[in-house]
């Protein structure tokens, strides 16, 4: 990935110059709630491509891959975020379905006061409920566009280059 975390207005905020994410532009738990269901359902599209089990590149996981990646990071940072903020976490999801359900239970009551509990030692420096939510949106919305990419490079090797002239 190519983003870097930045003090906007004291809070630490995630830019992403590949993708676009860009964590200025959320406004909280209904918001992020609603781009995590709708990364998730998009995921479970890419999953119904006929390459889903294929990598793209020896050094580059296959769509079945990366969505065990995203169920993986989700239970973590969900968990994380809710023993921070003090509240009760959610089954640790096991599929993608389980991750929007998650994901509906937790982030759209997330207090104010409780995305600004900072949690310590799991990153080089601490990091707040609301960055974990946000980080764990980026990820998800990130990886979507990694499928994608991923089947486009599998069908031009696929498939050969017709010259136009």
């Amino acid at each position: 990935m190519t983003y870097t975390w930045h003090d906007i207005d004291g809070r630490m905020a995630e830019l992403c110059d590949e993708c676009g994410f860009d964590a200025r532009e959320l406004t909280g738990g209904k918001d992020e709630a609603g781009r995590l269901d709708a990364a998730y359902a998009g995921l479970e599209r890419l999953l119904e491509h006929p390459d889903a089990g294929r990598r793209p590149a020896e050094e580059t996981w296959s769509a079945v891959e990366y969505v065990d990646h995203c169920i993986e990071v989700a239970g973590v940072l969900l968990e994380w975020a809710c023993t921070t903020a003090g509240t009760t976490a959610p089954q640790h999801p096991s599929d993608l379905p389980g991750c929007r359900r998650a994901v509906a239970a937790v982030v759209p009551g997330i207090t104010r006061a409780q995305r600004a509990e900072v949690l310590r030692d799991a990153y080089r420096q601490p990091v707040t409920v609301e960055w974990l939510i946000r980080h764990l949106l980026h990820d998800t919305e990130h990886h979507v566009l990694d499928l994608r990419r991923g089947y486009a490079k599998l069908a031009m090797a696929d498939f050969p280059e017709v010259p136009f002239g």
